[in-house]
């Protein structure tokens, strides 16, 4: 039998930040993929291929992103982003957890009920961007 494969994947999300280089530093430290660095924007990769665009917060090179977001709201002034580990359990999630613990960042305690069928457990990156780790569901589907 023939698994499905969803037909496009999101690309890239951009994220304002107000220093490039301890952002990048800190989504590699997640165990994201660094792909590139410039003076106002980085580009980290997730599992998957979707990109993170770290642009920095007053750079004006960083408008021609902003153009194009049609539909966000221009009064956000910290956004959030929703991180899936490849594990499928809460004793994955509580390893990659204390691995990030072991490397300095401070996340919050993994939530006591499930969200929708996910253990997860949230923290702040250097803006204050909340960031939140969820367990897949993906079971044993290409993704």
């Amino acid at each position: 039998m023939e698994e499905f494969v969803p037909s496009a994947a999101i690309a890239h999300f951009v994220m304002k930040v107000k220093d490039v280089e301890s952002s990048y530093a800190f989504y590699q430290g997640l165990g994201l993929r660094g792909i590139d660095k410039f003076p106002e924007m980085a580009i980290i990769e997730l599992r998957g291929g979707t990109h993170l665009l770290l642009a920095a917060k007053d750079d004006p090179m960083a408008g021609a992103l902003h153009a194009s977001r049609v539909g966000q709201r221009p009064d956000f002034i910290s956004e959030k982003i929703d991180l899936m580990i490849a594990g499928h359990t809460r004793a994955d999630l509580e390893k990659y957890r204390a691995e990030l613990m072991a490397n300095g960042y401070s996340p919050a305690d993994i939530a006591e009920a499930p969200l929708y069928g996910h253990d997860y457990f949230s923290m702040l990156d250097p803006d204050g961007h909340g960031v939140s780790v969820y367990t897949s569901h993906c079971g044993d589907k290409p993704v």
